[in-house]
């Protein structure tokens, strides 16, 4: 945890699942640009909710360790990503052509062999690397917009 940026962290997953909730709505009608501000400004307090949750010690190892994207105090698993600890390094252009520059002193790393796989990003403070962020794969991010409110 003390090479995490939570509030990086709890932004990133915030903003993903307003987006896919957001996409969702649209799917079903069409959203009027005054109530897309609205969601992203009161929705994004729900997802916040949600995303402190998956951010405990426990909920935010277990991706990077074993995959499973889960909230351990409900005992509520919302699906699987490639694993940091799974990640083979072993071959060192397979492993770079996975690194995206995303800032000068920011990179993302896409876990697994295709692009739905889930990423993290890391970003320089100081002397060491942080974990900034976590991308998770669209199958997650669908089930955990199913636990927000539709109405």
């Amino acid at each position: 945890m003390a090479r995490t940026d939570l509030p990086s962290i709890r932004h990133s997953l915030v903003d993903q699942v307003v987006s896919i909730y957001l996409d969702r709505l649209a799917q079903k009608r069409s959203v009027r640009p005054f109530e897309r501000m609205a969601i992203n400004a009161f929705g994004a307090t729900i997802a916040d909710d949600l995303a402190i949750k998956l951010m405990t010690p426990e909920n935010l190892s277990v991706p990077l360790k074993s995959g499973t994207v889960r909230n351990a105090a409900e005992n509520i698993t919302f699906g699987t990503m490639s694993s940091l600890a799974e990640l083979d390094i072993s071959n060192i252009f397979v492993f770079a052509g996975r690194i995206t520059l995303v800032e000068p002193l920011e990179f993302a790393l896409r876990l697994g062999e295709s692009q739905d796989a889930g990423t993290v990003s890391m970003h320089l403070y100081g002397t060491t690397w942080k974990l900034s962020g976590i991308a998770l794969p669209p199958e997650v991010l669908a089930n955990l917009a199913d636990r927000l409110p539709t109405r």
